[in-house]
């Protein structure tokens, strides 16, 4: 089955103004970025605005980590598990968590502290209907692939792959594959990926230019069966709709050679 492409609120909260965008360009899903200062009866408002659309929500929330060590993972903890109550009144089943979202250097987060709080997160969302999925940053912890899947596996946490920000910190690893390290042990745990092409300091996310730029790394997400979900991950719209293009090339081409590996001959052989 191939994945569904989704778009992320490009115009920050106005779910209507998105809504009506997203009918007219044809897609079928929307990532929300959730606005945590946002009261709870505004959010759920602005969710009825998205009705008939596939929705599945994004938690980038700053200065918010379950990794912290003091009070703030505690307070952080707090913040998502209301979140996670939040998302399953608005019928909401998947929510994308981060560690390590603008904290460059890794300062006062613990890998043993973001184990243990995310298993408390992840088992109340299991028990709220809401599937809790850890992405990959370009900082610590999770900007190295083995320990982001240490973190992934012993707290039970399902998978957001975000393609940019792995080709992002390919520097800063002598793997080879550094993508391959962060898709093939996780690829039963993946429910979600962001596409795009790259990140940059300064700049931010970065368009593919064309197909290539990103061929290799779709054709891994291919082998993540439970990876439904593809979020162009990218603000500006025009770069939005080509990436659209891009990808549904590609997704494609992906059916052609399917029906062409599956056809055979309906002429029987006969001798000549």
């Amino acid at each position: 089955m191939q994945p569904t492409i989704a778009i992320c609120n490009i115009f920050d909260q106005d779910a209507e103004k998105l809504a009506d965008y997203a009918a007219i360009e044809g897609f079928d899903g929307i990532d929300w970025s959730i606005d945590p200062s946002l009261p709870e009866k505004d959010f759920l408002s602005r969710m009825k605005s998205l009705h008939g659309f596939q929705v599945r929500f994004h938690c980038r929330f700053h200065g918010n980590d379950v990794a912290y060590t003091d009070q703030r993972g505690d307070d952080s903890l707090s913040l998502l598990m209301r979140t996670v109550d939040q998302v399953a009144r608005a019928g909401g089943r998947h929510m994308t968590v981060h560690s390590g979202l603008g904290n460059p250097t890794g300062e006062g987060i613990d890998v043993e502290r973001a184990i243990e709080n995310l298993a408390v997160l992840v088992a109340h969302g299991r028990r709220n209907g809401v599937a809790v999925a850890l992405e990959n940053l370009t900082t610590p912890l999770t900007n190295d692939p083995l320990l982001f899947r240490r973190i992934v596996a012993e707290s039970d946490a399902h998978v957001t792959i975000d393609i940019g920000h792995a080709h992002a910190v390919r520097n800063l690893h002598d793997r080879d594959d550094i993508f391959g390290d962060y898709v093939l042990p996780n690829r039963d745990r993946i429910l979600n990926a962001h596409i795009y092409h790259t990140e940059l300091n300064g700049f931010g996310h970065v368009p593919p230019g064309c197909l290539s730029d990103i061929h290799n790394r779709l054709d891994l997400l291919g082998l993540a069966a439970s990876c439904d979900w593809w979020v162009i991950e990218l603000m500006n719209p025009s770069e939005a709709l080509r990436t659209r293009d891009i990808l549904r090339s590609y997704l494609a081409s992906l059916s052609i050679d399917a029906g062409m590996a599956s056809y055979h001959d309906p002429l029987p052989l006969v001798a000549a």
